[in-house]
């Protein structure tokens, strides 16, 4: 977020240059996300006057330097439902003026927009301007609205997105990315909490493969599948809110998409869940799943062995 004069401030700008630097190397582009949910009053108004038209292109400016300092390859803008408010009919013209100026330096642009019901600040000429949009499709409901438990990121939640997105907003298929969530939502006891993926499963490893264990509502790992899967036919990719809450062992959902990606659809008919039967007994194990077309070498569909280190131990 910029300061008073139009200086972006960042929290671990001193990690920074690490990220990038490990991200190239894995060839992997990095975008800097300004703005964000939870503006307070101050940093609002210090958006207002930046994005004035006789502050507007210093500010984009300093934005460019930025990103060229630290190597980016992009600016991600995420000016949220807590922002447009402030800064109304500024939206466009900023946006459109900063697609210019990263272009001509070679760096892209994107944003980060709901399933549907857009601000009205937020023009076709806008959407018109960014690369790719991320669709936040999660947080349908939430522990703002305790009053509705329930699934917050429903796969017929993606399918509204598409038909939001394609047929209403008339943006292409391929310029739009269908996020997913690595967290929950428990809405009992009151008030809800969340709760990230990894935790989720290291009390059992059985709930990777549900979306629900009691009032507690998220997306496992067959529903991320059928995602990406549905983002293979009719999104341009998938995006993820976000990494850190993803469990750090084989029953991770990033390595589910990622599998499922490689599959790339299976040829129409579907990527299989297979789990590791290392003692070749044909009893697989549970915490080892591979999405794949067909099962590997020492890979079974039945993930039911209690031990697959011992071939004399299992159902």
């Amino acid at each position: 977020n910029p300061d008073r004069n139009g200086n972006l401030i960042f929290n671990n700008e001193q990690n920074l240059a690490k990220v990038v630097e490990k991200a190239h190397n894995a060839h992997v582009k990095v975008f800097l996300s300004i703005a964000g949910g939870g503006i307070d009053s101050e940093r609002a108004q210090y958006w207002l006057n930046m994005l004035q038209p006789e502050n507007r292109t210093i500010f984009i400016n300093k934005i460019l330097g930025f990103a060229t300092k630290y190597n980016l390859d992009g600016i991600d803008v995420d000016i949220e439902n807590n922002l447009l408010p402030t800064i109304t009919n500024l939206y466009t013209p900023f946006v459109v003026e900063l697609k210019t100026t990263l272009h001509a330096a070679g760096k892209g642009i994107s944003t980060a927009l709901n399933v549907s019901g857009l601000n009205d600040a937020i023009t076709q000429e806008a959407l018109q301007a960014y690369d790719f949009i991320n669709i936040m499709v999660y947080d349908k409901t939430g522990p703002w609205r305790p009053e509705i438990p329930g699934p917050h990121a429903p796969f017929s939640y993606a399918s509204e997105a598409l038909e939001y997105w394609t047929h209403e907003r008339k943006i292409p298929a391929s310029k739009l990315t269908l996020g997913v969530p690595f967290y929950g939502y428990n809405f009992y006891p009151l008030p809800a909490t969340s709760m990230g993926f990894g935790n989720l499963v290291k009390i059992d490893p059985k709930y990777a493969y549900v979306d629900q264990v009691g009032s507690l509502f998220y997306n496992g790992i067959p529903t991320m599948v059928d995602k990406t899967e549905l983002a293979l036919k009719s999104f341009g990719g998938i995006m993820i809110w976000e990494i850190a809450q993803d469990s750090k062992n084989d029953l991770s959902l990033l390595s589910a998409i990622h599998q499922t990606l490689i599959a790339d659809n299976c040829r129409g008919k579907g990527a299989t869940t297979f789990f590791a039967d290392m003692d070749s007994d044909g009893y697989g194990d549970l915490t080892k799943p591979l999405q794949a077309c067909k099962a590997p070498k020492n890979y079974v569909q039945n993930s039911s062995d209690p031990d697959d280190s011992n071939v004399n131990i299992h159902p």
